[in-house]
């Protein structure tokens, strides 16, 4: 069924929209225009020729919907000026050649359509083999084009290459680095003076993770989306609960990412933790992966049945509350699965 779109809004601050016929008629899987006399004949054939050619290739080679190409087009009217599909096919042909899934081809280029003009060997490829040479798998490659392909259109020589010798100094060699690109894909793309570098030195004197670990790539992308005074709210919101310093200190250490919970979702856990399971304060930050934990879905029902089990005199070498709390569903089943009927009988569930 054809669908009305009217171009005057999809491309109002590009080149054609003085141009453009006020609707275009869409039809899977090319575009037809009506008759429109703002148009001379020799530049609407050019301009639908354009159209139809990158919407076949989405269509019939991707598997675009008509939806998807709609997209495509008015984020990137450039490809309005293709006559041919040789630069975006050969784009295409290359991303999947280097490890990417379809559905990981199509967002990367719903993401970034403008990936379509760029020349595949000589814009594309040498980039996509730096990172190569770096120790980068192609999976590794592919999540961090998905994630920030427009470091793709970024030049390798003047831009990229001192950039990652920038970081390298930062994290102490390529390895560390490529664990940081796999965690921290942004890091290619953002401003090393501006947003790198400050954020850097107070992930190193703040926090005191030490530089090159995974744990600095992690603690560094969480600090990254925050202003220092927010970081440092929620800090003083983490004392107020009840926490010293040290264990501040060490929970962001091991589990930086509980700098991104609400005040009101920590209080939640060290309330439930500390006043209903009666755990310690220094027992809950040394395990801080336990702060990632629903409240409902996993601590709740396994305190019930971790109760049970330590009355029961069937259970033996149960581990500890915490222990408990952090075993894997897997785990948790294998080993406890056999108390299922006994704990449901006294209204308690496994989670």
């Amino acid at each position: 069924m054809a669908v009305v779109l009217f171009w005057r809004c999809i491309v109002c601050s590009g080149k054609y929209s003085s141009c453009l016929p006020r609707a275009i008629k869409f039809h899977s899987p090319s575009f037809t225009f009506a008759p429109c006399s703002l148009l001379s004949s020799s530049s609407s054939s050019c301009f639908t020729t354009s159209i139809n050619i990158i919407s076949d290739l989405l269509t019939k080679d991707c598997g675009f919907s008509s939806l998807q190409v709609t997209t495509v087009m008015r984020r990137a009217p450039r490809l309005l000026r293709n006559k041919s599909d040789n630069t975006a096919r050969e784009v295409i042909h290359l991303l999947r050649d280097s490890g990417f899934t379809e559905n990981k081809l199509t967002t990367t280029i719903l993401r970034y359509p403008l990936i379509l003009t760029l020349r595949a060997d000589r814009q594309l490829r040498p980039k996509m083999e730096f990172l190569k040479k770096m120790g980068l798998s192609t999976q590794d490659i592919a999540h961090i084009i998905l994630n920030r392909p427009r470091l793709l259109s970024l030049s390798l020589e003047s831009c990229l290459a001192p950039r990652i010798l920038h970081l390298e100094t930062l994290f102490g060699s390529k390895d560390n680095l490529c664990k940081a690109f796999r965690i921290a894909p942004w890091l290619l793309v953002s401003d090393f003076q501006k947003q790198v570098k400050p954020k850097v030195e107070y992930v190193k004197n703040s926090i005191g993770t030490p530089e090159g670990s995974t744990a600095f790539a992690r603690a560094l992308s969480v600090v990254t989306g925050l202003r220092f005074e927010t970081l440092e709210a929620k800090i003083e919101n983490m004392a107020s609960l009840g926490l010293v310093e040290k264990e501040i200190g060490h929970i962001l250490k091991k589990y930086p990412e509980a700098l991104r919970h609400s005040t009101k979702k920590m209080k939640e856990r060290i309330d439930f933790l500390i006043h209903t399971a009666g755990l310690e304060f220094k027992i809950v930050a040394w395990d801080p992966k336990i702060f990632s934990l629903s409240i409902e879905k996993r601590l709740k029902p396994r305190y019930e049945v971790f109760k049970y089990l330590r009355t029961s005199p069937h259970v033996k070498n149960l581990p500890t509350l915490i222990r408990f709390f952090l075993l894997s569903e897997r785990e948790f089943l294998a080993k406890f699965s056999q108390y299922n009927t006994l704990v449901k009988s006294k209204d308690h569930a496994i989670s």
